[in-house]
This record gives C-alpha cells, structure tokens and sequence, in this order.
C-alpha cells in the first residue's frame, strides 16, 4: 500500500494523546494518592491537543477535505463512522474532565467522568486499528494483532508523556515509570509478534488461491489445476498500481524496523538507564519514541500487500 504520511501522523499522534488520556484518567482513578492535581488540567489538555490536531491531519488525504463531516453517517456498518463519533464524545467528555478537575470537583462527581474517559480513548485507538484490521483482502492487516499494536503502542508513547508530566509537576515518579516499563515491553513483544506473523508464508495468497483453484474450483474431470496470470491488463500503470502496487526494497524494510526499533524502544530505555531524570530529557525521548513510531507505521502501510496485485503480476501477497 503507499503510505500517506497525513495518515501516518494521525495514528500516531492521536494515538499517543489518546494513550496519555486513559493512562492519566487510569492513574486518577487507581493511584489518585501519587497524582499532583494540579497535573490533571493540563495532561488533559495535552492529550486533547494531540488527538485535536491527529483528527485534523486525518482530513488532508482527502480530495475534498469537507466532506470530512461524512465520516459520522455509518456508524452501524463503518469503524471509521464509529471512530469519528467516539473521538467526537471524548473530546466532549475529555473537556468536562477538565472542567471538573480545575474546579475540584469532589472524586464522586470526578471519578466516573474518569472511567468514560478511559473507556472512550480505548475505544477510539481500537476503532482506529479495526479500519485496517477488518479489510480481508489485505492479510498483514486483517490479523489480530492489528489492535494489539494501536492499543499498546498508543499507550506506550502515551505513557512516556505521562512520566514527562510526573516529573514536571513533581509526583512519585516511580509508579509511572513502572507502567512505562510494562507498556514497553508489552508494545515491543506485539509488534515484533505482528512482524512474525506478517512474514508467515502459511497465509501468503497466490493467484489461485484468490480465484479457488487449491479449493476444488477447477473443469470438469481434472483433478490437478493451477492457474498462472496471462494479462495483467494494461500496458501502463494505473490507480490500483499507484495506490496499492507499492514496492519497498527488502533492505530499506530492514533499516526501517531497526530505525523504528532504536528510536520508539531503545533510545528511551537507555536515555533513562543512562540517568535521564529530567522532564526535558524524558520530554525528548518522548518525541524520539513517537518518530520512532512513525518509522513504524510507515513500515505498517508499505509492507502491507493487497490482494489485487496478484491480478497486475505479483506471485503472492
């Protein structure tokens, strides 16, 4: 598929301001005792600022990007109808957090504005993974392991700016550094789990599976067929070749995932082995990680081969 980078920049972005929303609203309701509260306005403005701009940036790989407000009208049948309508209800949600916490409100009036808001920005980031997970004509995607990685991901660097506010507003930054740290290794263990899956041959399509050659769909009286591309068609390219025949050189995948691998996982866990305490430092690490993701969804749209190539000469996808 060719990567878009608008798209490539909202998954991320929003994907960490969503993560930094439930963790902080998570940690408002589980650990409130280590949680300055003069933390809260402005976690949830940096978390509402991050899905703010990630939506906008959604817009501009549209042909007409006012037709944006169309999105909200399936929501019954489309994860990207439902995914704008639940990013539309947190943000709502997300301001009457805010609202209660500056006023500080009392934690019966407080806390279940919390929970919804948890379950909201979980529910965007799944939303948000299911628009591919649900695609079957692209196998890379329509896995498992598609909302694993958005929701762990998204946590992950959420939770490096979580840490970064901890210490800025200068909370036990123990208990926060423990969460980072298990959301690291569990982001890191699924999506080199996704990698293993996508490079699996046992679900690899070939030309006849796509038209059921191997399934029994062959003449009358023959019981070995298979079936090779005569034509692809068209002596030019066309818009299924330019948006969905895009090729990435096997070594420049290779230097992409150690790119993604340094910058979103070791560069924060050895700038804090190293004794970076500060919440500039943890703050730098934190933008470090999210580049590091975007080398990482850019790998998820250019590896990701859609079945139709098989009609336009590629042996399996």
């Amino acid at each position: 598929m060719k990567p878009t980078f608008s798209i490539i920049f909202f998954t991320v972005v929003s994907g960490a301001g969503l993560g930094l929303l439930s963790l902080l609203a998570l940690a408002d309701l589980c650990i409130a005792r280590v949680l300055p509260r003069d933390m809260l306005v402005p976690g949830i403005a940096t978390g509402f600022l991050l899905v703010a701009v990630g939506l906008a940036s959604s817009t501009l790989h549209l042909a007409k990007p006012s037709n944006a407000w169309r999105s909200f009208s399936r929501f019954r049948t489309s994860w990207l109808s439902r995914e704008a309508v639940l990013a539309a209800k947190l943000m709502a949600v997300s301001l009457l957090y805010a609202a209660l916490a500056l006023n500080d409100a009392r934690a019966a009036f407080r806390l279940p504005v919390a929970a919804l808001v948890v379950v909201l920005a979980c529910a965007v980031l799944f939303c948000t993974a299911m628009i591919y997970a649900s695609l079957k004509p692209i196998r890379q995607w329509h896995t498992r392991w598609t909302p694993a990685c958005y929701l762990l991901l998204g946590h992950w660097s959420g939770s490096l700016l979580l840490l970064t506010l901890a210490i800025l507003y200068r909370a036990d930054a123990r208990a926060f550094t423990g969460l980072a740290a298990m959301l690291g290794v569990a982001a890191l263990a699924v999506k080199l789990g996704y990698w293993r899956a996508a490079a699996s041959q046992n679900r690899m399509l070939t030309i006849e599976r796509a038209i059921g050659v191997r399934e029994g769909v062959r003449p009358p009286g023959v019981t070995v067929a298979q079936a090779r591309l005569f034509d692809a068609g068209h002596s030019h390219g066309t818009f299924l070749t330019h948006e969905f025949g895009f090729v990435l050189a096997r070594r420049h995948a290779r230097a992409l995932r150690v790119a993604a691998l340094v910058l979103a996982f070791a560069a924060p866990v050895a700038a804090w082995a190293a004794g970076a305490r500060s919440a500039a430092a943890v703050a730098m690490f934190a933008v470090v990680c999210i580049i590091g993701l975007m080398a990482e969804r850019w790998l998820f749209f250019a590896e990701a081969r859609h079945t139709v190539r098989l009609y336009h000469g590629d042996a399996r996808t």
